[in-house]
């Protein structure tokens, strides 16, 4: 909080005479003798400053009143230190001393005391001055206002350290803190009603904006402008007064309670028994006024409200009705994952109109809903990102169809019928009866194989029979037995070929077509017939074979040979 000239002025020769009694007051004990050179060191810091300040603009005058506020502070917390020393020893000065110092104390709290009448006046004046004023004079004439509510609240600061030092010496000021106590609620009553009015004006003007013309919606911000500034003036004095209210004692919950309504602030003040109790009677009190004057056309609205939705409810199911009946009967190659999501979507669409046609009926602005509804939709696209990634997988799924229910596929790893798609997953059944769900994004992220897509499949098999047996007539019984078969198609026909000389057998290739669903039905009963025939034929079907050839060879004898003796039939040793 900004400090202001005036109140500058008088706090600075507060310091000024305490600062002199200090140093011209014989009768100091050596040991304060530092701490008043100290002072008086600072005193004349804060002399030459002040003789300086007029005529300084712009940072010049900042950096001054940064330096005033710097050495202010220092003196003031070398005051302190001195009054802590004679606290704890009485003969730290002498009792003439300590008299004058006394005086000297409350001639400045009554110098403070006229200073903030004179402020008081000042702004009182202020206030009358808006007529006339609009636009940006009329912010810079609430700036000003602020600032000398700030000074007001410098003042009453002052006038607690006063207090607060004078007691430390000894006098009784229980009075002083009464009249300033006095003054303290009479100016945040003040505050009060300027903060709520400034509440309720900004409540108004947003409300009435967004039907108002060009030239409107100027003067409306330039109101908010205004507004905004009179609230941030009216909470940051109003909490300067809670604070002095505080240190006074004082009971300051009403207050309090209107900065949490008022700012929605929540502090370690809203854990207080008392200012919670008067919230909730404030809140029950205006509940009940609300629904007192408003019960009637409530229960009505809310009644109108539920009926809509009753009516959308029962339209969207129709709707749906409708919707599954027309895809369902169309001409067009849809798949079930895009049948499903226009049958879900044009039942979802209608009773999302149906929401919002009673919401509105009930007094709820649509556009800021709608625009929330944007945000909230680009927060929950950041926090869902995979799930987000599925769906987008999942139109393209549904665009380029590489799969449908009921197919068989190999897919994100996993090969079964499908039992279920969505625009997040699919739902797979495996060949041994396991239910997997799959998210769509490592389907498309990988290869997709659709077993069933086709209506014809060939049947690829491979037969081996010995070297030594016929080749023609091998391959007529392997002919005979595909062709007889009811489910191997004729066109296209089968395949009977020699195609491989391997080490063991001489292997055909067999390749008959069936229709799908025939798959392994013949692949079971010729791998079994072509067997059984081999078997009557007398057709070898050979499996691997390996000779093993063993060679006696001579086996080393061991011989004890010994350093000093000759082996037999050795003539060298």
């Amino acid at each position: 909080m900004r400090i202001g000239r005036t109140a500058l002025h008088r706090r600075c020769a507060t310091i000024f005479f305490l600062a002199y009694l200090f140093i011209g007051n014989a009768c100091f004990a050596q040991e304060g003798k530092q701490a008043t050179d100290e002072l008086l060191d600072v005193s004349n810091q804060i002399e030459r400053l002040i003789a300086s300040h007029e005529g300084l603009r712009g940072e010049q005058e900042l950096l001054q009143k940064l330096q005033i506020k710097t050495l202010l502070e220092k003196q003031s917390e070398t005051i302190s230190s001195l009054l802590d020393e004679l606290s704890a020893n009485p003969d730290y000065v002498s009792a003439d001393s300590k008299e004058k110092l006394k005086q000297k104390l409350l001639e400045q709290y009554r110098f403070a005391e006229q200073a903030y009448a004179e402020r008081s006046k000042a702004l009182f004046t202020m206030r009358g001055e808006f007529e006339g004023l609009d636009g940006e004079p009329a912010l810079k004439h609430e700036l000003a206002i602020g600032h000398v509510e700030g000074s007001l609240s410098q003042l009453n600061l002052l006038k607690l350290d006063l207090i607060k030092w004078m007691t430390q010496l000894g006098v009784d000021t229980k009075h002083l803190k009464e009249k300033l106590s006095g003054e303290v609620i009479r100016r945040g009553k003040e505050l009060s009603l300027l903060l709520n009015f400034a509440n309720e004006r900004i409540g108004v003007l947003v409300k009435e904006k967004p039907n108002a013309t060009a030239s409107e919606k100027e003067d409306i911000d330039l109101a908010l402008r205004r507004l905004s500034i009179k609230r941030t003036t009216c909470t940051q004095a109003l909490e300067g007064t809670v604070a002095t209210l505080d240190a006074l004692e004082t009971n300051a919950d009403y207050f309090k309670e209107v900065l949490i309504t008022s700012t929605g602030a929540v502090s370690e003040d809203i854990f207080e028994v008392k200012v919670i109790t008067r919230l909730l009677e404030s809140w029950t009190e205006t509940a009940t006024e609300w629904f007192g004057e408003n019960s009637i056309s409530f229960t009505v609205k809310l009644i109108v409200f539920f009926a809509i939705l009753f009516v959308f409810h029962l339209l969207s199911n129709v709707v749906r009705k409708v919707a599954e009946k027309a895809v369902n009967n169309s001409k067009l190659n849809l798949s079930q994952l895009l049948k499903d999501f226009f049958i879900s979507m044009a039942g979802k669409i209608v009773f999302f109109i149906g929401v919002m046609i009673g919401l509105s009926q009930i007094g709820v602005q649509l556009a800021p809903l709608l625009a929330g509804f944007g945000v909230a939709g680009i927060v929950i696209g950041f926090a869902l990102q995979g799930t987000l990634s599925n769906f987008a997988s999942g139109m393209m799924i549904l665009i380029y169809r590489p799969f449908d229910v009921g197919d068989m596929v190999i897919a994100g790893g996993v090969q079964g019928n499908v039992k279920k798609l969505s625009l997040v997953s699919a739902t797979i059944q495996t060949i041994d009866n396991q239910r997997v769900v799959v998210p769509n994004n490592m389907i498309w992220n990988d290869v997709i194989t659709n077993i069933t897509a086709e209506k014809l499949r060939r049947v690829d098999m491979v037969f081996g029979i010995s070297y030594s047996d016929d080749l023609d007539h091998a391959e007529r019984v392997i002919h005979d037995v595909v062709t007889s078969h009811p489910n191997v198609l004729k066109r296209p026909e089968p395949v009977i070929k020699v195609a491989n000389l391997g080490e063991s057998s001489v292997d055909f290739w067999v390749r008959p077509w069936v229709k799908t669903e025939f798959y392994w039905d013949v692949l079971w009963d010729l791998t079994k017939q072509i067997k059984q025939r081999f078997d009557e034929e007398g057709i070898c079907i050979p499996f691997p074979q390996r000779d093993v050839h063993l060679y006696p060879t001579a086996l080393p004898v061991a011989v004890d040979v010994k350093a000093d003796s000759k082996v037999p039939g050795d003539e060298t040793a």
